[in-house]
């Protein structure tokens, strides 16, 4: 199996490193995508959502199978008649350097027809035994979900730490906290893990919390949304 993967970028990185000992992987300029093997069976394409369907556009003549690794993208941008093409996404955050246990993670594969779905499962599962179907809107959600299970929480981590630097900590005494928040969420549901003056309804500790950010509106209102959705979640609880 010849696959070229078009980028540079963290997905890019971290897919040649996850294919690179079991597969004939290079990876290409993705302002050059004609560079592509024109004997390659796969091509990924790693880059921008912005730019995905034009570089798709430069391939249409290609005969390797044409995928993308967006979650957010429809499949439909890459339609042509010339071979198959579908979406290969892996669910996890990449950043260079980061290492990874690429067996934990999850495909979630969709495919233009089945000859091509099995082409992509074959491959994915050079990488992981976890593998699933998501067609384009169910992978727009599966989308959403992890930009609030990982984005959100790590600019919530972003700004624990730039409250603690301002007395001299930083957020590695947050640490064991952190770590058992996530333990727990795998071993019982978000909803009954869920703790805190929020959770509580205790009003007068989440003002006084809000007084404290009086010089940082921003921060005041991400964490008044915050309280409120929770203690709206758990009115009936606590009635």
């Amino acid at each position: 199996m010849k696959i070229d993967i078009i980028g540079r970028g963290n997905v890019a990185t971290h897919l040649y490193n996850a294919l690179s000992n079991v597969s004939d992987v290079i990876i290409v300029d993705p302002h050059r995508p004609n560079c592509s093997r024109v004997d390659c069976n796969l091509c990924i394409i790693c880059v921008s959502d912005n730019v995905i369907e034009k570089i798709a556009s430069q391939l249409a003549d290609h005969n390797a199978i044409i995928v993308h690794t967006s979650g957010s993208i429809p499949m439909s941008v890459l339609a042509r008649e010339k071979a198959g093409y579908g979406v290969f996404y892996p669910l996890q955050t990449f950043t260079k350097g980061s290492e990874l246990n690429y067996s934990e993670i999850p495909f979630f594969i969709e495919a233009s027809d089945a000859q091509t779905r099995d082409v992509l499962r074959n491959v994915a599962s050079l990488i992981t035994n976890k593998l699933y179907d998501a067609d384009s809107e169910a992978r727009k959600r599966l989308h959403l979900a992890s930009v609030f299970a990982c984005n959100y929480v790590n600019h919530m981590f972003y700004i624990a730490d730039e409250i603690l630097r301002e007395s001299s900590f930083d957020l590695s005494v947050l640490m064991p906290l952190i770590n058992q928040t996530v333990e727990k969420v795998t071993k019982i549901t978000p909803y009954n893990a869920q703790t805190g003056p929020a959770r509580r309804g205790d009003s007068e500790v989440t003002d006084k919390h809000i007084n404290m950010l009086s010089d940082k509106p921003d921060l005041a209102n991400i964490y008044s949304s915050l309280a409120n959705s929770i203690r709206n979640l758990y009115l009936s609880d606590r009635e």
